[in-house]
């Protein structure tokens, strides 16, 4: 090979080698604008059609909140901490600690499983429809055999007091059908949805796998509300006091901790919005 034809080869593998370096430059400092949560939870909604015929008589959202995943919780206590007043995030930290405290059935009767929905506004409808969790949106949808398993385990939790009728939602909606049957709501496809919402819950939050075996990252509304502001620390003290304390007592501790909170966060409100 001649000597022009060795730095013609040269300058051509140059060429080649710059071209890749900027091509790989553009590869590396140029970053995809994240996914908004709200977007990635309504892909996961929307998987399947669940729109459904609801008339939001809301009767389910009278009796208890659902679970939501913590990825759920995260995009909706972020609408919440946006859009509210410091007088109602007080109220709903108020009536987190309530609802935490009626935890016995022995103590408090049926008001441990009556809960009723704190995001309901004064028309008695849901205030964060577009950001409900997934519960919500399949509560009615569930395949009868596998609601029935649901119930079947509450009424033995509560065998001796409570009778199957006297559970609270112990049916289903029969005001609430899907719109779309074309893809049958199966318990697989259900357990799928509730998969990617996991995905997305390690990917966001500080999870072990054994925390996730455990269903760590699924709890109320009220529970992820006062961990999120008190931490776990806080919660287990409560728990412990729970446990021993008789009715009497715990109201009156509850009366003394609503009043904490109302005077220290009406100064001082905890930012627990989650960056995304």
């Amino acid at each position: 090979m001649s000597k022009n034809q060795e730095k013609r080869k040269w300058s051509s593998n140059s060429k080649r080698k710059n071209s890749l370096r900027k091509v790989a430059g553009k590869a590396t400092t140029s970053k995809s604008k994240p996914v908004p949560l709200k977007d990635r939870l309504q892909k996961v909604y929307t998987t399947v059609n669940l729109e459904t015929t609801c008339d939001g008589r809301c009767e389910c959202c009278r009796v208890a909140m659902p679970q939501f995943n913590y990825c759920e919780f995260c995009q909706l206590i972020n609408e919440i901490w946006d859009t509210t007043s410091r007088s109602d995030k007080i109220r709903l930290i108020c009536t987190s600690i309530e609802y935490f405290f009626r935890n016995e059935f022995e103590k408090w009767g049926i008001d441990t499983l009556i809960k009723p929905c704190m995001l309901l506004g004064e028309d008695g409808k849901c205030m964060y429809y577009e950001s409900r969790p997934l519960s919500c949106r399949i509560y009615g949808l569930w395949p009868d055999d596998v609601y029935k398993e649901r119930v079947d385990k509450f009424e033995k939790a509560y065998e001796g007091l409570l009778t199957r009728d006297e559970i609270p939602l112990n049916t289903q909606c029969p005001f609430v059908e899907r719109v779309d049957n074309s893809v049958e709501l199966t318990k697989e496809v259900i357990e799928d949805l509730y998969a990617k919402l996991d995905t997305i819950d390690k990917q966001i939050g500080d999870f072990t796998d054994a925390q996730m075996e455990q269903k760590e990252n699924y709890r109320t509304f009220h529970d992820w509300l006062l961990l999120k502001i008190f931490g776990e620390d806080f919660l287990s003290e409560l728990t412990s006091f729970m446990l021993a304390a008789d009715k009497e007592t715990i109201v009156a501790q509850l009366d003394a901790l609503k009043t904490v909170i109302s005077e220290k966060f009406s100064k001082d409100m905890p930012d627990i919005r989650t960056k995304e």
